[in-house]
């Protein structure tokens, strides 16, 4: 998933808590369960490590980063509280945290991650090794669809 998908979920689950520590651990979690839905993005990571491919993915991140920010700021923005409370931050990191970690494993390969990193792939592949990944364009449709409904909820 987008790290907009992640963020928006956590937040959505800060919201619902109102329990900060909750609220980390619960989409801490989810990440990894919705990771597990088929999201299009399996080529891209299995093709990261050529230099054309990293630049690729690293423009992926900055761009998916920056609509994160945009897309939580509308919704605390349009909600009738327009608060950031410490419940949806701890969801916010919480639910992208686990491709953070990720993504510091793939720069710098510490050995202590190896688990992490196995672990993380394990769900995020877990369906799509089985029937396949669909095409990217389906799973960012879908997510568009899902963040949209989720900022017409919040």
């Amino acid at each position: 998933m987008t790290l907009t998908t992640h963020a928006v979920i956590g937040a959505v689950i800060g919201g619902a808590t109102g329990n900060p520590q909750l609220a980390f651990w619960l989409s801490f979690v989810s990440h990894f369960l919705v990771d597990i839905i088929p999201h299009g993005d399996r080529d891209m990571y299995e093709g990261h490590k050529s230099k054309t491919a990293q630049k690729r993915a690293l423009a992926y991140v900055t761009t998916d980063a920056a609509v994160a920010v945009i897309v939580v700021a509308l919704m605390l923005a349009l909600s009738p509280e327009r608060t950031l409370t410490f419940a949806i931050a701890a969801g916010i990191i919480g639910s992208v945290l686990p491709d953070v970690i990720t993504g510091y494993y793939e720069l710098f390969e510490p050995r202590w991650l190896t688990w992490f990193h196995k672990m993380h792939f394990f769900f995020h592949n877990l369906v799509s090794d089985r029937t396949g990944d669909i095409p990217l364009r389906y799973g960012l449709a879908g997510q568009l669809a899902f963040i949209a409904a989720a900022q017409y909820l919040f």
